[in-house]
């Protein structure tokens, strides 16, 4: 065992530990890094024994984590996210949404945000209203949504990178946290191995900060008791719902991507109002309607796309280029994608990032068969969908037909049965839940404050404390609770 003792021990580099580092680092507080990767990437070792979670990869075990993978494609979660709602069990977080705005505000800098308040669309420039509103639907179903999408994207390795050589950090990289040794509810050392072997390291507080699907792992080999770690296992399962043809052709760059200033791209997504949640009982659903050039939805080439758009790792099969080139329609889509093309289409292909409810048949566990190298239980993943989450879909579907988008604009290609959308969504590769934040230990793992029920000097932050997951990949939400928790902590001391 190290002598030295850590102000703090922080285990993990991905967005809520990159964060927490950059942030009491510039406090001149001494930190122990632990990070299982090193500067490439390399793929989890849990074990799947739950729905296929239809992408190449969804997390990355290096130096900044999964944001060495995404695109920084920025936007909060919404009031209603943080609400208790009756239609679904075990919604509501014990923080409204109110009190997170100042933090997604503070840390949004950190990103690169210039404009924070264009992401109120009654903030928006004339320019970007009147092309809002140059789509028509109902506009007492939907809402606008604002996403803003710096195009140098903040990557966490680079800022572990920057402050790896400081006099007050050191980085335990390739070394896997195994557990916690824990005496009178307080983290006495958390023990570590690496290729050298098994060994303890000491610290003041604990910020645990692995991620969704490794958290659970290393808490319950730590021997806590509590209930609810690893429950809850959340997603955005999403996919093309249907395609529709507009009876006059758009031009509408926005619900898109259009870059209104050099390096940011801002685009809207569509999510139904709180007036109609609460109306139809339905989860905070979110969609795009993105330009095609051809009627019909191919499963195939949604399946393609995603290879090609959703991650950064370099793994681009040869098959999936030589595929876009003989697919003029794919070609395009992604061009405009890329390069925030203006162009005008006919059709429009409305593609669903929905919010999974609670669930505990969802949920991550410890191995009752197979061990890591060090010979500690690897997590077991087990990812469901409910049945009523798959039925709010078709809902969705029939409510936007009937209520949402108007026959005198807007004709629907498909029915919902002919996309089968129970058999190909994917993961959006947005994990959260397993170690859920709730106002005390029956109904969570961590408090208001993010801290552990069970143990008075550990903490977690990231995607893992989410008690519903919103319809939004779930990076700026952790950065902002990371930026609460610093608040938190610098008060407290």
């Amino acid at each position: 065992m190290e002598n030295k003792i850590y102000d703090y021990v922080i285990i993990g580099t991905g967005i809520g530990g990159g964060t927490m580092v950059k942030l009491l680092a510039e406090k001149g507080k001494n930190i122990a890094i632990i990070e299982k990767g090193g500067d490439k990437h390399q793929d989890s070792n849990y074990l799947n024994k739950g729905l296929k979670l239809g992408l190449r990869t969804t997390t990355s075990i290096q130096l900044g984590g999964t944001s060495n993978l995404w695109h920084g494609v920025l936007s909060f979660l919404d009031p209603i996210d943080f609400k208790a709602r009756s239609w679904i069990k075990k919604s509501g977080w014990p923080i409204q949404f109110e009190e997170l705005v100042p933090f997604y505000r503070s840390i949004s800098q950190l990103f690169g945000i210039k404009d924070f308040e264009y992401f109120f669309t009654e903030n928006l420039p004339k320019e970007l209203k009147d092309e809002i509103e140059s789509i028509p639907f109902n506009r007492e179903i939907l809402d606008n949504k604002i996403f803003q999408q710096p195009l140098n994207v903040l990557n966490f390795k680079k800022i572990i990178q920057r402050l790896k050589s400081h006099k007050d950090i050191s980085l335990f990289d390739n070394t896997t946290a195994c557990r916690f040794e824990i005496e009178n509810n307080k983290v006495k050392s958390l023990v570590i191995a690496d290729s050298e072997g098994i060994k303890q390291i000491q610290g003041k507080k604990y910020i645990l900060c692995a991620g969704t699907l490794e958290n659970p792992r290393i808490l319950l080999n730590s021997g806590i008791k509590n209930q609810n770690i690893g429950k809850y296992l959340m997603d955005h399962p999403m996919g093309n719902l249907c395609q529709v043809r507009f009876r006059k052709t758009q031009k509408a760059q926005l619900y898109s991507a259009k870059k209104y200033v050099p390096n940011i791209a801002i685009k809207s997504g569509l999510t139904f109002t709180t007036f109609l949640q609460e109306k139809e009982k339905l989860p905070n659903h979110c969609f795009y309607l993105r330009p095609s050039f051809s009627k019909g939805i191919d499963n195939k080439s949604e399946r393609v796309k995603l290879s090609l758009l959703t991650f950064k790792d370099g793994k681009i099969k040869i098959k999936d280029i030589l595929f876009v080139l003989r697919n003029i329609n794919i070609a395009l889509q992604i061009l405009i994608y890329k390069l925030s093309y203006n162009a005008t289409y006919k059709y429009a292909d409305l593609f669903f990032v929905s919010e999974q409810t609670p669930n505990d048949k969802s949920f991550v566990k410890l191995s009752d068969t197979e061990v890591d190298e060090y010979g500690f239980p690897l997590a077991e993943v087990h990812w469901q969908v409910s049945e009523e989450d798959i039925t709010s879909i078709e809902k969705c579907y029939h409510v936007l037909k009937e209520q949402g988008f108007s026959e005198e604009e807007y004709e629907f290609t498909h029915s919902f049965n002919d996309l089968d959308w129970a058999n190909n969504f994917t993961s959006a590769a947005h994990h959260v839940g397993t170690c859920r934040m709730a106002e005390n230990s029956t109904d969570g793992v961590v408090d208001k404050n993010l801290k552990s029920f069970d143990v008075d000097n550990l903490f977690i932050c990231d995607g893992s404390v989410f008690p519903t997951g919103g319809n939004v990949n779930n990076g700026f939400t952790i950065a902002a609770l990371a930026a609460r928790l610093f608040d938190y902590l610098e008060i407290k001391k």
